[in-house]
């Protein structure tokens, strides 16, 4: 599944990535042109003024309320029947996919420590951010673990 998220919505797209979601953000206003470009995927906005719109136009689409990024991922994770499994197979940036990347190839683009004690590197095809399971993985777990209690 692939959605399209309102701009306001960039903590929840960063976390859907995370799950190994297609998540594009508006950038911008939001009107028709934006929107039915992107036919393929589901909208997700919390306002509900455009709820007739949506319809008219025929747009598959989630309004989410106006609460914090967690009540929305558990929201969107039961909705859609997610497996809540970070696979952190997307850039949380741009959403591009990530390609596995040896530690000797981003030696030189990464801190000493990192190199040390980091494991499966990956980087973005598309911004050349480079990725790693390091010290702040338990906390993306409990993080998500958190959000799922609220499920």
């Amino acid at each position: 599944m692939k959605f399209l998220l309102e701009a306001d919505l960039d903590k929840l797209a960063k976390w859907m990535r995370f799950l190994g979601q297609d998540v594009l953000v508006l950038k911008g206003a939001i009107n028709k042109r934006s929107i039915v470009e992107h036919t393929d995927r589901v909208f997700i906005t919390t306002s509900r003024k455009w709820e007739k719109h949506l319809r008219d136009w025929r747009v598959n689409y989630l309004i989410l309320p106006r609460d914090d990024w967690k009540v929305q991922l558990c929201l969107i994770l039961k909705h859609f029947q997610i497996k809540p499994k970070l696979l952190l197979n997307r850039c949380p940036h741009c959403n591009a996919e990530l390609e596995l990347i040896s530690k000797e190839d981003v030696k030189s683009a990464i801190p000493p420590m990192v190199y040390q004690f980091g494991y499966h590197f990956t980087r973005c095809a598309e911004c050349k951010s480079i990725f790693w399971k390091g010290t702040h993985l338990p906390k993306m777990k409990r993080t998500l673990k958190s959000v799922l209690k609220r499920c």
